[in-house]
């Protein structure tokens, strides 16, 4: 009887907030909006100090801008 070892590699645990310029990266649009929409309550985030963090789930589930033809 013979046995194999299966190794599995380690993924990295999913992505749970982004900082606003990663998210103004994901979705296209500049990081000035996503401050505007935090600054008036208009989109989900949380405060870590100074940093403002959008969740994840939210930032992926939106749609992205198209990109402008030049």
């Amino acid at each position: 009887m013979t046995t194999t070892a299966q190794h599995t590699v380690p993924t990295a645990p999913a992505r749970q907030y982004y900082r606003v310029k990663d998210a103004a990266r994901v979705l296209g649009v500049p990081p000035r909006t996503l401050y505007h929409l935090v600054e008036h309550e208009q989109i989900p985030f949380r405060r870590l100090g100074t940093v403002i963090l959008l969740p994840a789930a939210w930032v992926e589930r939106e749609p992205t801008m198209p990109v402008k033809r030049r």
